[in-house]
């Protein structure tokens, strides 16, 4: 008997505790209640400010149905859904499932939560695991952007947004189109979590992954990275952007192509500083520019690429060297003027057309539709060809200007203060030097080698066989020959030093 007693008292309890833990809705107020038992035994109506109150949460309506044995609620007309967390929703009608802890509310839903405002036309309110969720076109709004989405969810207690399908944001500085996007409504961060397109005032960026800080003004992309203008693309495994400092770095796999201008830059680190409009690409940077015949190949320690007085830059330095199918170069420096297609060569500039080596003070390229048209050498301009081991065939001047047909060197005039030393053959055997002074010396170029050489002044000349030539006479003033600078190919623009 005693245990039997004890069977009782246990199953009371259970029940008890099973009974709390599903409390069942309570009625708080109904101006009118009708119970049916012969038209509607399944349901009571309740009319007039009628307010329910379950987990936690009250609901409020001009009408409804209860379900009582089932738990169960259809609410209609001003709905409004509230808890002490500060949760406010609004709609039409509510569908209240009190066993499942679920509630759907559809018909012009507004639900005010904090700083955001989420407009739906249908949405269900997870109440024991506090999160609301929809499927169909809803957008949510704050001080700070809009967005919009088919699919989301919104987690009360962390203050997390999911979006998913068709995203947009919309904002002061930017919008976003996306599939996938996380919103920390604490943090104030937007997290894109597959490929996603966002567009500032006068660039577009695409993405794979990316997070946006509001709170601080900054994003990072990253996964296909992709800047989009409309002069250039620039694409990296990562972009970062400070709207504060107006910087946008760029790292890793860089590449910038500009199609107006038939260039790409590529490199593994750049930054972009907007108010001033100057870029620089760096570690490892290489220059493309492409023409239909050939491409030249440009590389050193850094270059940028600014604006001023209208016409576009790109300089380069240090340890600059660059090399296509017909010339080699390198110097300390260089400058690309872009908009006039001019390019000048500072700091021990030097360059190699086959076998000539030519170096000068400064150098200037024109480069018109991306082949060299003309050269301009001012400044202790020398040209050396190698004749064999020891012996160098030498012009020099006070200027020298060089034209070129297809990118190959058809003359060269020499200007002022004109000296040549040329060494004879007799058939494949040296037999003497000829030095010469002209001020005007005119050398045609066929084959990369030259034809023939025209002395406009009459010259000075002294011709001595070669068992008489002294060694320091074999040589002009400025004499130097820098070969082993020469780079042969792309490898060597990062290899030779």
């Amino acid at each position: 008997m005693r245990k039997l007693n004890l069977l009782i008292i246990a199953s009371i309890i259970s029940i008890l505790s099973f009974a709390q833990e599903r409390k069942k809705i309570e009625i708080i107020n109904a101006d009118f209640t009708y119970i049916n038992n012969d038209l509607h035994p399944e349901y009571w109506r309740l009319i007039g400010n009628v307010n329910i109150f379950h987990n936690q949460t009250n609901m409020i309506c001009d009408s409804a149905y209860y379900y009582s044995k089932e738990e169960k609620i259809q609410a209609f007309n001003n709905i409004t859904i509230y808890n002490n967390k500060g949760l406010n929703i609004t709609g039409k009608i509510l569908n209240y499932d009190g066993e499942k802890g679920l509630a759907v509310i559809s018909g012009n839903v507004i639900c005010k939560n904090n700083e955001s405002i989420l407009e739906s036309q249908k949405t269900t309110f997870n109440i024991k695991d506090n999160y609301i969720s929809y499927n169909s076109k809803s957008k949510i709004k704050n001080k700070e952007q809009e967005i919009s989405s088919i699919k989301g969810k919104y987690y009360i207690d962390e203050n997390i947004y999911k979006f998913n399908d068709s995203v947009t944001l919309i904002s002061s500085s930017h919008s976003i189109e996306t599939d996938n996007l996380r919103y920390d409504e604490n943090k104030k961060i937007s997290s894109l979590l597959g490929p996603s397109n966002i567009y500032f005032k006068n660039k577009k960026v695409y993405c794979e992954k990316g997070y946006i800080y509001n709170n601080k003004d900054q994003a990072e992309f990253f996964n296909n990275t992709k800047i989009l203008t409309e002069e250039y693309e620039i694409t990296a495994d990562s972009i970062f952007f400070n709207n504060n400092t107006k910087c946008v770095t760029a790292r890793n796999n860089v590449t910038l192509t500009d199609s107006v201008n038939n260039l790409i830059l590529e490199g593994n680190s750049a930054e972009y500083y907007e108010n001033e409009e100057i870029l620089t690409v760096s570690k490892q940077p290489l220059l493309k520019l492409i023409s239909d015949k050939d491409t030249l190949f440009m590389s050193s320690r850094k270059f940028i690429n600014f604006s001023r007085d209208g016409k576009k830059y790109l300089s380069s330095y240090t340890n600059v060297k660059f090399l296509d199918n017909n010339i080699k170069g390198r110097c300390d420096s260089l400058v690309y003027e872009i908009s006039d297609s001019l390019i000048f060569m500072y700091n021990k500039p030097i360059v190699w057309f086959d076998e000539y080596q030519v170096s000068s003070d400064s150098i200037k390229i024109y480069y018109y539709n991306k082949l060299i048209n003309k050269i301009h050498l001012s400044s202790n301009p020398i040209i050396i060809s190698k004749e064999d081991s020891s012996e160098f065939n030498q012009i020099k001047g006070y200027e020298m200007i060089g034209h070129f047909i297809d990118n190959k060197l058809d003359n060269l005039d020499v200007n002022g203060n004109g000296q040549s030393i040329y060494f004879l053959k007799d058939k494949k055997e040296i037999i003497g030097m000829n030095y010469i002074e002209s001020s005007k010396i005119s050398l045609h170029f066929r084959a990369n080698k030259i034809k023939n050489i025209n002395y406009e002044i009459i010259p000075f000349s002294v011709t001595t066989p070669i068992n008489e030539v002294i060694d320091k006479d074999k040589y002009l003033k400025m004499f130097k020959w820098r070969i082993e600078e020469k780079p042969i190919d792309k490898k060597d623009l990062f290899t030779l030093e």
